[in-house]
């Protein structure tokens, strides 16, 4: 009865979420001041409230966002039982990792710490305190020192590789680490079950490891990599594409070579065959779509497992991406087409 009473609770929550109409609504918008308004009238409305206290214009709707998405999954992980809330624990893990490398990346090439805040997802395994206090250290040795005395488990990865990235300043080595680690963690929590839902969980991030690798070899293949070191960073645990198959594509002549390569994958025919070839900025954002249109997929019928909290959960992470994509081109005056270029596609939250 857990799944069936955790459903219960997330038909609630998912009914709270925005809907593609109102999406259509926040685009028609001119000012930020309007959509500070528009949000003030949602499930958002306590975050707006508490942040303009201390912030306004883009800021306040960017905390606003952040701590909602906090509040939202922090209860998703509440008010699950035991068995589940193993799960998706896990799954939101990702969203973490995503953050160290996000920080990690800034702190590599100097970026102002209030810029990389900006590109942070919600978390609940690390307060927003947490983060706070890793933005202040300006070397990368000091965000190491700081998850070694804060106990967080992601120090092992990066200090295991750091003496080689001192010498080498390879930045794909931190991000690896903190990448493997986290599926490799994974794996191991997942193995030993047989279940539909560890299956639901195993299958989620292992599109998610294969679009990394995808991405990671064209970007390779573009750059002219020849040196062998380029297989080091294949991500294990994929869904569709072995080991084998990415060493493959990483072999490819050139982009043309990589394009025949990749024809012959199932994500080839999940994406469309291109009109001409994309760039590995422009894959990643077709593969991320899709990624975003399976996961976000809900059967309302489905009341005894996994797929409808993990259907919140990428639905409520494409919300609020959405949400800093309308702020942000508000707040630069970006016209209505180039926000929408940038939107996750508004069909996956119908």
């Amino acid at each position: 009865m857990s799944y069936e009473y955790l459903n219960t609770r997330v038909r609630v929550m998912l009914a709270k979420l925005l809907k593609p109409q109102q999406f259509q609504e926040l685009l028609e918008l001119r000012e930020l001041g309007e959509l500070q308004s528009a949000l003030a009238e949602t499930d958002y409305a306590p975050e707006i409230e508490r942040c303009s206290v201390e912030f306004s214009g883009y800021e306040l709707i960017e905390q606003a966002i952040v701590h909602h998405g906090q509040r939202a999954f922090t209860r998703l992980v509440r008010i699950a039982p035991e068995d589940p809330k193993e799960l998706i624990t896990l799954v939101l893990e990702r969203f973490e990792v995503f953050n160290l490398k996000t920080i990690v990346r800034g702190v590599h090439a100097a970026v102002p710490a209030a810029e990389i805040t900006r590109s942070l997802y919600p978390s609940i395994l690390y307060s927003s305190e947490f983060y706070h206090e890793l933005l202040k250290r300006e070397t990368l040795r000091g965000v190491l020192d700081y998850l070694l005395s804060t106990g967080t488990r992601y120090y092992k990865p990066l200090a295991e590789v750091f003496p080689e990235y001192e010498r080498t300043g390879k930045l794909a080595l931190l991000e690896h680490a903190l990448d493997s680690f986290y599926f490799g963690h994974a794996q191991e929590l997942l193995r030993p079950r047989d279940d539909e839902n560890a299956r639901l969980v195993r299958e989620a991030l292992g599109t998610e490891a294969d679009i990394l690798n995808l991405v990671y070899a064209l970007l390779v293949v573009e750059s002219g990599v020849q040196s062998d070191e380029k297989y080091r960073y294949i991500l294990e645990g994929g869904r569709h594409l072995s080991p084998h198959a990415v060493r493959e594509l990483l072999a490819s002549g050139d982009t043309s070579d990589f394009w025949k390569k990749f024809a012959r994958t199932l994500y080839f025919r999940k994406i469309g065959a291109p009109a001409e070839h994309l760039s590995a900025r422009q894959l990643q954002e077709r593969l991320e779509n899709l990624l975003y249109a399976e996961l976000c997929r809900l059967d309302l019928g489905q009341l005894f497992d996994i797929r409808m909290a993990l259907s919140y959960i990428w639905r409520k992470s494409a919300e609020m991406t959405n949400l800093r994509v309308i702020a942000s081109g508000l707040a630069r005056r970006v016209p209505r087409p180039q926000i929408e270029a940038n939107l996750i596609p508004l069909e996956v939250l119908a």
